[in-house]
């Protein structure tokens, strides 16, 4: 062994290792290179738990090991000790230290014959094969403690659950999928997974693992800007569309630069256009793009909404995940110049979805175009006309209009080298228009905003920071509209 010690396995360790060994080693050894979660991830994460504190009304008579994380051995201690007692009948976060492998166990439930199931709980829609070794791990360490097991599940999102208001009923709230046989059947390779990942923790050095596509799957390392630190400005994953397969063929090769790939038949269309643009230092500009944005023919409605789809719904008579939009912008092109700008931001106390709906009717009235970057409105428009029917006549009569999807445009028909790969409105607008962006407000992106709303409408917010909240999704909201038309005035300019 070359290190004086080695630390534990955990289950989130072990996990982290089956991804890649180079994240299982910074996590333990080079914590400081990790990237701390933006504002949209820690919202994913904040969701998660409320989702997991809901499950423990599955078992209203549970007794939670509430000792943080730092303190496990002081949790295994008052873990096993109520174990050994009779007035627990179920345990939320119950620890254990075996084999080298710590874990916490959602929800360990005693079964009639002393025997015991548990619960693995997720904020997803259904039991995912990533879901497994997490299952597998914990099956493994109970087995170890002494524990008899009869099923291991999984409690994930029920999304046909309609929330009728007041508390949620977990039972209807939460599908358990029993995955005891899966489990067991993964734990004949556990051993020799769980030796690989502490001979990763007894390397002197990192192990040598290029990027590919473990940095996203199944989940986002927190590692990927510090492994991708020596990548060149065009890495060759910035290809549109382009397979994991091949950019692992390309980077084994030898070649990490879009500049270095020989053009070739295997290219698309468009990924030859980018390695063009990346070779010439020169934007891409398509013949049609005049005649494509002489399309917009005012008064020209440049809209955005922005949604919610909570985990946990917030409004009678909604769905866990159901998308509810709470904020349209409408920035309008009129035909003699002028550039007016009208919103709509929900109070957020009832279901956003007829005030949204019913405002945005009467403000595209008169419309010659509407504007849009991706067809997330169109989609938003059909839904609202299933969920209002009495106001699909309405919604039918506004997709009568023609609708530009500014996105589509410039996909086909121009790019630019510090696109990087990416058409969103975020990497097209600075390429375009230098002077004008985001870096000025306190949202920036649509995830932020989302959590931002629900935030500002929760009743444990004080008020002064729930208007703070509404000030900048106003401003982050408008800002979306006002680009789409600083890229159309630049795009403009180029042909």
């Amino acid at each position: 062994m070359n290190r004086r010690s080695v630390p534990l396995l955990s289950k989130s360790r072990f996990l982290a290792g089956l991804q890649c060994d180079l994240r299982l080693y910074l996590q333990c050894y080079e914590r400081e290179h990790a990237t701390a979660p933006d504002a949209a991830q820690q919202g994913r994460f904040d969701a998660g738990s409320r989702v997991g504190i809901i499950a423990h009304r599955l078992r209203p008579d549970g007794i939670l090991i509430d000792e943080p994380f730092y303190r496990h051995d002081a949790a295994v201690a008052r873990t096993k000790r109520l174990l050994k007692g009779s007035e627990s009948s179920a345990l939320f976060e119950a620890a254990f230290t075996e084999d080298g492998v710590r874990i916490r166990v959602d929800i360990l439930a005693r079964r009639p014959d002393r025997s015991w199931d548990f619960i693995e709980v997720k904020s997803t829609t259904s039991a995912k094969d990533e879901h497994i070794p997490d299952v597998a791990i914990q099956l493994h360490v109970l087995e170890q403690a002494g524990l008899s097991v009869g099923r291991a599940g999984l409690a994930h999102i029920n999304r046909d659950y309609v929330y009728p208001g007041g508390e949620y009923d977990a039972t209807q709230l939460f599908a358990i999928s029993d995955i005891t046989d899966k489990a067991r059947a993964y734990s004949q390779r556990l051993m020799d997974e769980l030796a690989a990942k502490r001979a990763v923790l007894e390397l002197d050095q990192p192990p040598g693992i290029d990027i590919g596509r473990h940095c996203k799957t199944p989940y986002d390392c927190e590692f990927i800007e510090y492994c991708r630190r020596d990548e060149p400005n065009w890495s060759v994953d910035e290809l549109p569309r382009i397979k994991a397969d091949r950019v692992a063929a390309l980077r084994a090769s030898g070649v990490r630069s879009i500049a270095d790939i020989s053009g070739g038949t295997w290219l698309t269309e468009v990924q030859e256009r980018v390695r063009n643009a990346v070779l010439s230092g020169e934007p891409y500009t398509s013949p049609a793009l005049s005649s494509e944005l002489a399309r917009i023919v005012t008064p020209a409605h440049f809209i955005d909404f922005e949604t919610i789809n909570p985990a946990l719904p917030i409004y009678p008579g909604t769905r866990p995940y159901e998308t509810l939009p709470f904020q349209w912008s409408d920035h309008i092109l009129h035909p003699d110049g002028r550039l007016t700008h009208h919103e709509f931001l929900a109070e957020g106390r009832e279901d956003p979805r007829r005030e949204f709906s019913e405002t945005l009717i009467d403000q595209l009235a008169g419309a010659a175009t509407i504007v849009t970057y991706s067809a997330f409105e169109t989609t938003q428009l059909r839904l609202l006309g299933d969920a209002l029917p009495d106001l699909r006549r309405a919604f039918d009569a506004l997709q009568s209009i023609a609708w530009v999807d500014l996105l589509q445009i410039v996909r086909a028909h121009y790019y630019h080298p510090n696109f990087h790969g990416s058409f969103s409105i975020k990497s097209v607008l600075p390429s375009l228009v230098p002077d004008f962006g985001y870096g000025d407000l306190d949202i920036q992106e649509g995830e932020v905003a989302s959590n931002a709303f629900l935030e500002a409408i929760d009743e444990e917010t004080k008020p002064a920071k729930s208007q703070q909240i509404r000030r900048d999704l106003l401003a982050y909201c408008e800002r979306d509209t006002e680009a789409m038309i600083r890229v159309v005035e630049a795009l403009r300019a180029t042909v």
